[in-house]
C-alpha cells in the first residue's frame, strides 16, 4: 500500500500504537471536558444544544476507543501477545472509518495496516 521500503514494520507499528495513544487521549480527554463544561453551564438547554452534547460524548466515546486501541498495541506489542495486538489492530479502524471527513486520520490507518500485517507476520508469522 503506502509502505516506505526504508522503514522498517516495527518502527511504523510502533509508530502507530503511539499515534492512537497521542490523539486518542486528545480526542477522549478533550472532549469529556468540552461535555462537563457544556453539563455544568447554568443557561438551560435547547434542541440544538442537545445534539451538540451528543455529538461531544460521541466523539469522546471515539477518542477513548482510539486510545484504547493504541494500548491494546503497545501491550501487544511489549508482551508478545498477538490476540491483544489484533483486538488492538481491529479496534483502532472504528476511529478510521468514523473520522473520515478529517482525511488525515484514515490516511495514516491506512497506510499503516500494511505495516500492521507485515509486524505480524514477520513476528508471529500470522498473516
Amino acid at each position: 500500500m503506502c509502505r516506505v521500503p526504508s522503514v522498517s514494520p516495527e518502527l511504523c507499528t510502533r509508530f502507530y500504537a503511539t499515534w492512537c495513544l497521542v490523539w486518542g487521549s486528545l480526542f477522549g480527554f478533550g472532549y469529556s471536558f468540552v461535555l462537563l463544561a457544556d453539563l455544568l453551564e447554568v443557561e438551560s438547554a435547547g434542541r440544538n444544544d442537545l445534539l451538540q452534547r451528543t455529538i461531544r460524548a460521541v466523539i469522546a466515546g471515539l477518542g477513548f476507543s482510539y486510545l484504547l486501541a493504541g494500548i491494546l498495541l503497545t501491550l501487544g506489542i511489549k508482551y508478545n501477545k498477538p490476540f491483544v495486538f489484533k483486538c488492538g489492530k481491529l479496534l483502532c479502524l472504528i476511529f478510521a472509518i468514523c473520522s473520515l471527513p478529517t482525511v488525515i486520520f484514515p490516511v495514516v490507518h491506512f497506510c499503516s495496516v500494511s505495516c500492521l500485517c507485515q509486524y505480524m507476520k514477520d513476528v508471529w508469522n500470522i498473516s
